[in-house]
């Protein structure tokens, strides 16, 4: 517990805290970048199992691909460059695409993010942009 949960926890009574963040920790399990995927870029046990469902998320976000877009990209670790300029280059294992109605952020920075999982290659049909992982309807 830091210095700002302690004083949450003296100002709101306590236990209603501590309940209350069980319970939305409970109800968001949190999937990690190196959960996503079993060898050979197959999607792990893990990650199917929660494919559809509302999970937790802690990445970096990506630069932006273009100013007009309405998602953005989160990645296991900082990223100063676009992970898809080279055309050669494998699917990244550590990127999911985000999609929200909150404004996109365009700084480098540590986000966690709640939203339902989704596995599977898609095309986004305003961009082209595929993705074979996203975050959808998520809020940071």
């Amino acid at each position: 517990m830091n210095r700002r949960d302690c004083i949450k926890y003296m100002t709101l009574g306590g236990a209603s805290i501590i309940a209350t963040a069980k319970t939305a920790t409970a109800a968001a399990p949190q999937l990690k970048f190196r959960e996503l995927y079993a060898p050979k870029m197959t999607f792990s046990s893990q990650a199917k199992k929660l494919d559809g469902r509302k999970i937790q998320m802690k990445g970096y976000i990506a630069p932006p691909l273009k100013a007009d877009i309405h998602f953005f990209v989160i990645s296991r670790l900082p990223l100063f460059e676009c992970p898809f300029c080279d055309e050669e280059a494998e699917w990244p294992d550590n990127i999911v695409v985000v999609y929200t109605k909150q404004p996109i952020p365009t700084d480098v920075v540590p986000v966690n993010i709640t939203g339902r999982l989704e596995l599977g290659t898609k095309t986004d049909p305003k961009t082209g942009f595929v993705s074979r992982v996203r975050l959808v309807d998520a809020r940071y």
